[in-house]
């Protein structure tokens, strides 16, 4: 049962990672500058994406992290479901004990 529950949720965690990062980028398209202010720190540059446009906003490093970490952490939750996955055999292939076709 425990098994099952970590392999849930790492790919919950996956998609729960990306999630979070979708809405930031539309929360910043919304409210973050497009002109570089150094005295509140937003010198970094990222490009977000929304259904209506791609802008170019000036980011804080903390407010940046997520967007850059999401390439790197969403595979490792992945990999790491799909590895387990494949030693705990929490979903199984259907066919796996079925008889084979004789032709």
């Amino acid at each position: 049962m425990l098994q099952k529950v970590i392999v849930f949720a790492l790919i919950f965690a996956c998609f729960a990672f990306f999630a979070l990062v979708m809405f930031l980028d539309g929360h910043y398209y919304r409210t973050s500058s497009r002109q570089p202010d150094p005295a509140s720190g937003r010198i970094y540059v990222h490009h977000v994406k929304t259904m209506k446009d791609v802008a170019q906003v000036y980011l804080t490093r903390t407010e940046l992290l997520p967007s850059e970490a999401m390439f790197y952490v969403c595979p490792v939750f992945f990999l790491a479901a799909y590895f387990l996955n494949k030693r705990w055999k929490i979903f199984r292939d259907p066919n796996e004990h079925m008889p084979k076709k004789l032709s």
